[in-house]
């Protein structure tokens, strides 16, 4: 029993850190694209709780917190889209290493 709690701390403390950790260097993705895969998941996460606060605020009827949860709701939804078009364009092909190219 002991043992199984050890474990079960240790797999916590390395939650964070373990998405990464369990990746090796040949690895099928780069980690910046790997990186970016994971800001628009977890601003679509963010994005889907904040719609529940915006509702709880809606239902308790403070229309100023709603509004504001809807302000953060948006603002993640704004960052999911631009991660979204970032990872759209090095999966195709196009920019690399972050660079702007000049158009001509």
């Amino acid at each position: 029993m002991a043992n199984e709690q050890k474990q079960g701390v240790g797999a916590q403390g390395q939650q964070g850190s373990g998405l990464q950790e369990g990746r090796s260097e040949s690895s099928v993705i780069p980690d910046k694209d790997y990186n970016l895969v994971s800001v628009l998941y977890h601003a679509l996460q963010g994005a889907e709780t904040y719609s529940k606060y915006v509702q709880d605020a809606q239902k308790q009827g403070d229309q100023e917190l709603a509004s504001f949860f809807s302000e953060v709701r948006q603002e993640e939804l704004r960052l999911a889209e631009r991660a979204k078009h970032l990872l759209g364009q090095r999966l195709s092909g196009g920019r690399q290493q972050g660079g702007a190219r000049g158009s001509a």
